[in-house]
């Protein structure tokens, strides 16, 4: 039976250590691509929207409010657990905006044009119908890009 020399294994250990530790500076772990950084998008009439998602009552309760404007190409999708009539206000929005009410993937609604308020907003939008999503783009978008009630959207990542 072979003996083994402890004392060549206690200096080779923090070799490999030091070699490991300069590896991963010289390929960080930040350069591969993070799952969380990829932007889900959706579409309409072969209109594709980047989308940030608004899937919990904070974030939905801030939504675009304080921002200054939103890319062309991009908007906010509000994601709720059930079907109900949802109500939206223009609370601290300095943009117009189109909002898109949608049930199961199918625009039931759009309030056009929507004129940003203040902290004291007067007017409140409502679904009408139940919704389970609710889509906010740049006003004048719908009109721009043809898209109407009963268009289908599909949904991406």
């Amino acid at each position: 039976m072979a003996k083994y020399n402890y004392k060549n294994l206690l200096f080779i250990l923090p070799i490999i250590f030091i070699v490991g530790i300069f590896l991963s500076v010289i390929f960080p772990r930040a350069a591969k691509p993070s799952l969380s950084k990829i932007q889900p998008t959706l579409v309409i009439n072969n209109t594709m929207i980047k989308v940030e998602i608004a899937d919990t009552a904070e974030k939905q309760r801030q939504g675009l409010s304080d921002r200054n404007f939103l890319d062309e190409m991009s908007g906010m999708l509000f994601v709720f657990p059930s079907l109900g009539a949802r109500t939206f206000v223009m609370r601290r929005m300095n943009f117009p905006l189109d909002i898109i009410w949608i049930k199961d993937g199918i625009i039931l609604k759009i309030d056009k044009n929507l004129p940003p308020e203040g902290e004291n907003y007067i007017n409140r939008y409502d679904s009408i119908y139940p919704v389970n999503y609710v889509l906010e783009v740049n006003g004048g978008f719908t009109d721009k890009y043809n898209i109407k009630t009963g268009d289908k959207i599909k949904f991406s990542s």
